[in-house]
Protein backbone atom coordinates (compact mmCIF):
# COMPACT_ATOMS: atom_id res chain seq x y z
CA UNK A 1 0.00 0.00 0.00
CA UNK A 2 1.52 3.33 -1.34
CA UNK A 3 -0.84 5.61 -1.55
CA UNK A 4 -4.67 6.79 -0.44
CA UNK A 5 -6.70 9.27 -1.50
CA UNK A 6 -9.02 10.44 1.20
CA UNK A 7 -12.49 12.17 0.46
CA UNK A 8 -13.77 14.76 3.29
CA UNK A 9 -11.92 16.43 5.90
CA UNK A 10 -13.83 15.84 8.96
CA UNK A 11 -13.35 13.69 12.03
CA UNK A 12 -12.72 10.34 9.98
CA UNK A 13 -10.44 11.56 7.07
CA UNK A 14 -8.38 13.61 9.39
CA UNK A 15 -8.11 10.41 11.77
CA UNK A 16 -7.63 7.86 9.21
CA UNK A 17 -4.75 9.98 7.34
CA UNK A 18 -2.57 10.63 10.74
CA UNK A 19 -3.13 7.05 11.47
CA UNK A 20 -1.65 6.31 7.79
CA UNK A 21 0.87 8.77 7.88
CA UNK A 22 2.23 7.09 11.52
CA UNK A 23 2.49 3.85 9.02
CA UNK A 24 4.43 5.54 6.66
CA UNK A 25 1.82 5.47 4.06
CA UNK A 26 1.12 8.37 1.51
CA UNK A 27 -1.62 10.28 1.91
CA UNK A 28 -3.91 13.39 0.40
CA UNK A 29 -6.94 14.44 2.22
CA UNK A 30 -9.42 16.32 -0.16
CA UNK A 31 -12.00 18.68 1.66
CA UNK A 32 -14.38 20.06 -0.86
CA UNK A 33 -14.14 23.14 0.79
CA UNK A 34 -11.82 26.02 1.01
CA UNK A 35 -11.42 26.21 4.40
CA UNK A 36 -12.60 24.00 7.38
CA UNK A 37 -15.70 24.90 7.97
CA UNK A 38 -16.28 27.78 11.08
CA UNK A 39 -19.61 26.21 12.52
CA UNK A 40 -19.40 26.34 16.69
CA UNK A 41 -20.48 23.37 17.76
CA UNK A 42 -19.30 20.44 20.45
CA UNK A 43 -19.59 16.91 21.09
CA UNK A 44 -18.33 14.09 23.59
CA UNK A 45 -15.68 11.65 22.69
CA UNK A 46 -15.71 8.50 24.75
CA UNK A 47 -12.21 7.24 25.87
CA UNK A 48 -12.08 4.19 23.51
CA UNK A 49 -11.90 6.95 20.93
CA UNK A 50 -9.58 9.34 23.02
CA UNK A 51 -7.35 6.95 23.43
CA UNK A 52 -6.72 6.04 19.31
CA UNK A 53 -6.46 10.05 19.35
CA UNK A 54 -4.10 10.23 21.95
CA UNK A 55 -1.40 7.32 20.34
CA UNK A 56 -1.75 9.56 17.02
CA UNK A 57 -0.15 12.72 18.93
CA UNK A 58 -3.46 14.42 18.82
CA UNK A 59 -3.11 17.19 22.15
CA UNK A 60 -6.80 16.83 23.20
CA UNK A 61 -6.16 18.56 26.64
CA UNK A 62 -5.87 21.92 24.18
CA UNK A 63 -9.29 21.45 22.75
CA UNK A 64 -11.42 20.12 25.21
CA UNK A 65 -11.67 19.08 28.46
CA UNK A 66 -12.31 15.69 30.52
CA UNK A 67 -16.11 14.78 31.53
CA UNK A 68 -16.14 13.41 35.30
CA UNK A 69 -20.00 13.76 35.32
CA UNK A 70 -22.88 13.07 33.15
CA UNK A 71 -26.31 14.52 34.77
CA UNK A 72 -29.74 12.96 33.87
CA UNK A 73 -32.67 15.33 34.57
CA UNK A 74 -36.11 13.99 34.16
CA UNK A 75 -39.38 15.61 33.50
CA UNK A 76 -39.79 17.59 36.06
CA UNK A 77 -36.30 18.79 36.07
CA UNK A 78 -35.30 16.61 38.90
CA UNK A 79 -31.92 14.96 38.84
CA UNK A 80 -32.29 11.25 38.43
CA UNK A 81 -28.91 10.04 37.71
CA UNK A 82 -25.04 11.00 38.27
CA UNK A 83 -22.89 8.79 35.95
CA UNK A 84 -19.27 8.72 37.12
CA UNK A 85 -18.00 9.10 33.68
CA UNK A 86 -14.50 10.05 34.51
CA UNK A 87 -13.77 7.77 37.05
CA UNK A 88 -14.64 4.45 34.50
CA UNK A 89 -13.12 5.97 31.93
CA UNK A 90 -9.76 6.30 33.53
CA UNK A 91 -9.78 2.48 34.44
CA UNK A 92 -10.24 1.66 30.86
CA UNK A 93 -7.32 3.60 30.09
CA UNK A 94 -8.04 7.17 29.10
CA UNK A 95 -10.50 10.44 30.04
CA UNK A 96 -13.83 11.10 28.23
CA UNK A 97 -13.82 14.50 27.15
CA UNK A 98 -16.16 17.11 25.77
CA UNK A 99 -14.63 18.57 22.70
CA UNK A 100 -15.03 21.64 20.71
CA UNK A 101 -15.52 20.51 17.21
CA UNK A 102 -13.94 23.49 15.05
CA UNK A 103 -10.71 23.59 17.79
CA UNK A 104 -10.31 19.67 17.47
CA UNK A 105 -10.73 19.80 13.48
CA UNK A 106 -8.65 22.68 13.49
CA UNK A 107 -5.75 21.07 15.46
CA UNK A 108 -5.97 18.15 13.77
CA UNK A 109 -5.66 19.39 9.73
CA UNK A 110 -2.61 21.40 11.33
CA UNK A 111 -1.24 17.93 11.81
CA UNK A 112 -1.89 16.63 8.87
CA UNK A 113 0.00 19.43 7.03
CA UNK A 114 0.16 20.11 3.42
CA UNK A 115 -1.34 16.64 3.05
CA UNK A 116 -4.93 18.39 3.19
CA UNK A 117 -5.87 19.53 0.39
CA UNK A 118 -9.25 22.66 0.71
CA UNK A 119 -11.32 23.53 -2.30
CA UNK A 120 -11.29 19.94 -3.51
CA UNK A 121 -14.93 18.71 -4.19
CA UNK A 122 -15.12 15.72 -5.28
CA UNK A 123 -17.59 15.24 -8.10
CA UNK A 124 -16.94 11.38 -9.39
CA UNK A 125 -15.09 8.38 -8.25
CA UNK A 126 -13.80 5.16 -10.38
CA UNK A 127 -11.84 2.36 -9.49
CA UNK A 128 -9.97 -0.15 -11.56
CA UNK A 129 -8.15 -3.46 -11.15
CA UNK A 130 -5.00 -1.07 -9.58
CA UNK A 131 -6.25 1.74 -8.22
CA UNK A 132 -8.59 4.10 -7.91
CA UNK A 133 -9.45 7.61 -9.07
CA UNK A 134 -11.21 10.37 -7.65
CA UNK A 135 -11.89 13.61 -10.36
CA UNK A 136 -12.69 17.16 -8.68
CA UNK A 137 -15.24 19.69 -9.38
CA UNK A 138 -12.01 22.55 -10.73
CA UNK A 139 -10.66 19.63 -13.48
CA UNK A 140 -8.15 18.30 -11.28
CA UNK A 141 -7.90 14.20 -10.49
CA UNK A 142 -6.42 12.22 -7.91
CA UNK A 143 -5.00 8.38 -8.49
CA UNK A 144 -4.24 6.02 -4.85
CA UNK A 145 -4.14 2.17 -4.40
CA UNK A 146 -7.32 2.69 -2.88
CA UNK A 147 -10.35 5.65 -2.12
CA UNK A 148 -11.65 6.14 0.96
CA UNK A 149 -15.18 7.77 1.31
CA UNK A 150 -14.85 9.39 4.54
CA UNK A 151 -17.29 12.08 2.84
CA UNK A 152 -20.63 12.11 5.60
CA UNK A 153 -24.36 11.96 5.10
CA UNK A 154 -24.17 13.45 1.46
CA UNK A 155 -21.23 11.07 0.32
CA UNK A 156 -20.21 11.12 -3.28
CA UNK A 157 -18.50 8.43 -2.91
CA UNK A 158 -21.38 6.17 -1.32
CA UNK A 159 -23.24 7.26 -4.30
CA UNK A 160 -21.12 5.26 -6.99
CA UNK A 161 -21.10 2.22 -4.41
CA UNK A 162 -24.80 2.33 -3.54
CA UNK A 163 -26.63 5.15 -6.36
CA UNK A 164 -30.20 4.62 -4.11
CA UNK A 165 -29.29 5.00 -0.71
CA UNK A 166 -31.27 7.22 0.97
CA UNK A 167 -30.73 8.94 4.50
CA UNK A 168 -33.89 7.54 6.90
CA UNK A 169 -35.13 10.82 7.98
CA UNK A 170 -36.35 10.61 11.75
CA UNK A 171 -39.01 13.77 12.06
CA UNK A 172 -36.42 15.07 15.33
CA UNK A 173 -33.90 17.72 15.06
CA UNK A 174 -33.31 21.27 17.00
CA UNK A 175 -29.91 23.62 17.05
CA UNK A 176 -26.69 23.17 18.72
CA UNK A 177 -24.16 26.39 19.86
CA UNK A 178 -21.47 27.25 22.05
CA UNK A 179 -20.99 30.06 24.07
CA UNK A 180 -17.42 31.60 25.19
CA UNK A 181 -18.34 31.24 29.08
CA UNK A 182 -19.59 28.72 31.50
CA UNK A 183 -23.39 29.62 32.14
CA UNK A 184 -23.22 30.19 36.23
CA UNK A 185 -25.00 26.73 37.43
CA UNK A 186 -22.60 24.34 35.25
CA UNK A 187 -19.97 23.48 36.76
CA UNK A 188 -16.66 22.50 35.19
CA UNK A 189 -16.00 19.01 34.31
CA UNK A 190 -20.18 18.44 33.83
CA UNK A 191 -22.57 17.47 31.28
CA UNK A 192 -26.32 18.32 32.43
CA UNK A 193 -29.32 16.54 30.18
CA UNK A 194 -32.63 17.17 30.44
CA UNK A 195 -35.24 14.83 29.43
CA UNK A 196 -38.59 16.18 29.15
CA UNK A 197 -42.00 15.15 26.76
CA UNK A 198 -41.02 15.35 23.37
CA UNK A 199 -37.80 17.26 24.05
CA UNK A 200 -33.71 16.93 25.12
CA UNK A 201 -31.47 19.39 25.90
CA UNK A 202 -28.16 19.46 27.66
CA UNK A 203 -25.15 21.52 27.68
CA UNK A 204 -21.67 21.04 28.69
CA UNK A 205 -18.23 22.22 29.86
CA UNK A 206 -15.61 21.89 26.85
CA UNK A 207 -12.18 23.66 28.71
CA UNK A 208 -11.06 26.83 27.75
CA UNK A 209 -14.05 28.67 29.80
CA UNK A 210 -16.39 27.51 26.89
CA UNK A 211 -19.74 25.44 27.24
CA UNK A 212 -21.89 23.76 24.63
CA UNK A 213 -25.15 23.70 24.43
CA UNK A 214 -28.21 22.15 22.54
CA UNK A 215 -31.84 21.32 22.36
CA UNK A 216 -33.38 18.68 19.87
CA UNK A 217 -37.30 17.99 19.45
CA UNK A 218 -39.01 14.58 18.97
CA UNK A 219 -41.86 14.76 16.26
CA UNK A 220 -40.90 18.49 15.43
CA UNK A 221 -38.51 20.12 13.43
CA UNK A 222 -37.14 23.52 13.43
CA UNK A 223 -38.81 26.34 11.66
CA UNK A 224 -35.89 28.60 10.04
CA UNK A 225 -39.09 31.67 9.85
CA UNK A 226 -39.96 31.42 13.49
CA UNK A 227 -37.48 33.08 16.33
CA UNK A 228 -35.35 30.37 17.52
CA UNK A 229 -35.58 30.74 21.43
CA UNK A 230 -39.65 31.47 21.20
CA UNK A 231 -39.62 27.50 19.30
CA UNK A 232 -37.86 26.19 22.48
CA UNK A 233 -39.83 28.13 24.89
CA UNK A 234 -43.21 26.75 23.58
CA UNK A 235 -41.66 23.37 22.69
CA UNK A 236 -40.38 22.55 26.72
CA UNK A 237 -42.77 22.07 29.32
CA UNK A 238 -40.36 24.21 31.26
CA UNK A 239 -36.96 25.53 30.03
CA UNK A 240 -34.30 24.57 32.85
CA UNK A 241 -32.47 27.35 34.24
CA UNK A 242 -29.45 26.75 32.98
CA UNK A 243 -30.54 26.23 29.96
CA UNK A 244 -32.04 29.68 30.01
CA UNK A 245 -28.82 30.91 31.08
CA UNK A 246 -27.20 29.51 27.92
CA UNK A 247 -29.85 31.37 25.65
CA UNK A 248 -29.67 34.71 27.42
CA UNK A 249 -25.66 34.33 26.07
CA UNK A 250 -26.35 33.23 22.62
CA UNK A 251 -27.22 35.17 19.64
CA UNK A 252 -29.52 33.31 17.33
CA UNK A 253 -26.78 33.60 14.35
CA UNK A 254 -24.96 31.18 16.72
CA UNK A 255 -27.81 28.25 16.61
CA UNK A 256 -26.77 25.90 14.11
CA UNK A 257 -30.15 23.93 13.06
CA UNK A 258 -29.71 20.34 12.90
CA UNK A 259 -32.10 17.38 11.43
CA UNK A 260 -31.55 14.02 12.40
CA UNK A 261 -31.07 10.63 10.59
CA UNK A 262 -29.30 7.13 10.37
CA UNK A 263 -28.50 4.68 7.33
CA UNK A 264 -28.78 1.72 9.15
CA UNK A 265 -27.54 -1.88 7.32
CA UNK A 266 -26.19 -0.10 4.39
CA UNK A 267 -24.31 -3.23 3.08
CA UNK A 268 -21.65 -3.46 1.44
CA UNK A 269 -19.19 -0.76 2.48
CA UNK A 270 -16.83 -1.12 -0.39
CA UNK A 271 -16.68 -2.30 -4.29
CA UNK A 272 -13.71 -2.82 -6.20
CA UNK A 273 -10.98 -0.32 -4.48
CA UNK A 274 -13.34 2.06 -2.94
CA UNK A 275 -14.42 2.24 0.53
CA UNK A 276 -16.72 3.79 2.56
CA UNK A 277 -16.07 4.76 6.72
CA UNK A 278 -17.47 7.33 9.21
CA UNK A 279 -21.10 8.60 8.19
CA UNK A 280 -20.76 7.64 4.61
CA UNK A 281 -21.20 4.05 5.28
CA UNK A 282 -23.27 4.17 8.79
CA UNK A 283 -24.61 7.36 9.63
CA UNK A 284 -26.65 7.88 12.79
CA UNK A 285 -28.22 10.66 14.58
CA UNK A 286 -26.87 11.81 17.56
CA UNK A 287 -28.71 10.71 20.46
CA UNK A 288 -26.22 7.95 21.51
CA UNK A 289 -23.42 10.28 21.49
CA UNK A 290 -21.22 7.93 18.75
CA UNK A 291 -21.07 9.64 15.73
CA UNK A 292 -17.43 11.23 15.96
CA UNK A 293 -16.39 7.87 18.11
CA UNK A 294 -17.64 5.11 15.31
CA UNK A 295 -15.66 7.16 12.64
CA UNK A 296 -12.72 7.39 14.97
CA UNK A 297 -12.66 3.78 15.74
CA UNK A 298 -13.18 3.46 11.88
CA UNK A 299 -10.13 4.93 10.83
CA UNK A 300 -7.95 4.00 13.94
CA UNK A 301 -8.61 0.06 12.45
CA UNK A 302 -8.87 0.25 8.81
CA UNK A 303 -5.15 1.92 9.01
CA UNK A 304 -4.14 -1.09 11.19
CA UNK A 305 -5.30 -3.50 8.42
CA UNK A 306 -3.93 -1.58 5.79
CA UNK A 307 -0.53 -1.67 7.28
CA UNK A 308 -0.43 -5.44 6.86
CA UNK A 309 -2.45 -5.76 3.83
CA UNK A 310 -1.54 -8.29 1.14
CA UNK A 311 -4.98 -8.22 -0.35
CA UNK A 312 -7.70 -5.00 -0.92
CA UNK A 313 -10.46 -6.93 -1.07
CA UNK A 314 -10.06 -8.98 1.88
CA UNK A 315 -8.93 -6.14 4.01
CA UNK A 316 -12.32 -4.68 3.28
CA UNK A 317 -14.13 -7.45 3.87
CA UNK A 318 -12.88 -8.04 7.04
CA UNK A 319 -12.59 -4.17 7.82
CA UNK A 320 -16.79 -4.71 7.31
CA UNK A 321 -17.23 -7.60 9.46
CA UNK A 322 -15.26 -6.27 12.55
CA UNK A 323 -17.13 -2.91 11.89
CA UNK A 324 -20.58 -3.07 10.97
CA UNK A 325 -22.03 -5.02 13.57
CA UNK A 326 -20.90 -2.18 16.70
CA UNK A 327 -21.87 0.73 13.94
CA UNK A 328 -25.20 -0.71 13.38
CA UNK A 329 -25.62 -1.54 17.22
CA UNK A 330 -25.03 2.18 17.83
CA UNK A 331 -27.44 3.25 15.37
CA UNK A 332 -30.29 1.26 17.08
CA UNK A 333 -29.37 2.39 20.26
CA UNK A 334 -29.46 6.36 19.06
CA UNK A 335 -33.06 5.72 17.78
CA UNK A 336 -33.90 4.12 21.08
CA UNK A 337 -32.21 7.26 23.00
CA UNK A 338 -34.21 9.09 20.64
CA UNK A 339 -37.63 7.34 21.61
CA UNK A 340 -36.27 7.28 25.67
CA UNK A 341 -35.09 11.01 26.31
CA UNK A 342 -38.14 12.15 24.69
CA UNK A 343 -40.74 10.47 24.61
CA UNK A 344 -44.30 11.90 24.83
CA UNK A 345 -46.14 9.54 26.72
CA UNK A 346 -46.29 11.20 30.62
CA UNK A 347 -46.87 7.82 31.71
CA UNK A 348 -43.12 6.18 29.94
CA UNK A 349 -41.77 9.50 31.44
CA UNK A 350 -42.51 8.62 34.86
CA UNK A 351 -41.51 4.90 34.62
CA UNK A 352 -38.71 6.04 32.83
CA UNK A 353 -37.99 8.46 35.38
CA UNK A 354 -38.52 5.97 37.87
CA UNK A 355 -36.30 3.18 36.66
CA UNK A 356 -33.21 5.59 36.08
CA UNK A 357 -33.28 6.63 39.89
CA UNK A 358 -33.30 3.25 40.87
CA UNK A 359 -30.81 1.31 39.15
CA UNK A 360 -28.48 -0.35 41.29
CA UNK A 361 -24.73 1.19 41.90
CA UNK A 362 -22.85 -1.69 40.69
CA UNK A 363 -25.21 -1.50 37.17
CA UNK A 364 -25.16 1.91 36.55
CA UNK A 365 -21.37 1.53 36.81
CA UNK A 366 -21.59 -1.24 34.16
CA UNK A 367 -23.82 1.08 31.52
CA UNK A 368 -21.14 3.69 31.53
CA UNK A 369 -18.12 0.86 31.04
CA UNK A 370 -20.11 -0.26 28.07
CA UNK A 371 -20.23 3.82 26.73
CA UNK A 372 -16.44 4.63 27.31
CA UNK A 373 -15.01 1.33 25.82
CA UNK A 374 -17.66 1.44 22.75
CA UNK A 375 -19.55 -1.79 23.52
Amino acid sequence: MKKVVIIGGGIGGLTLALALKQRGISVTVHEKHDHQQHHQTGFLIWSYAIDSLQKLGVPVDLVGTPLEVFEVHGRSGQKISEMPVGEISRLNGADSYEVNRRRLIDCMSGLVGADLKFGQECVAVETGQESAIASFANGTTDEGDILVGCDGVHSVVRKTIHPHAKLNMLDAGGWIAVVDRHPPLLQENRHMDFWQPGCKAGVADIGNGEARWYVAFNHRLPDDSLSKMKQIELAMVHVPEVIQQCMEMTDETQMISTKAGDLLALDPWYKGRLLLIGDAAHATSPYAGMGACTAIADAFLLAEMLDQATSTEAVFREFQSQRKPAADAVIEQSRHGLDMSTCRSRFRNWVRDWGLSHIPDHKLKQIVEDMVTGN
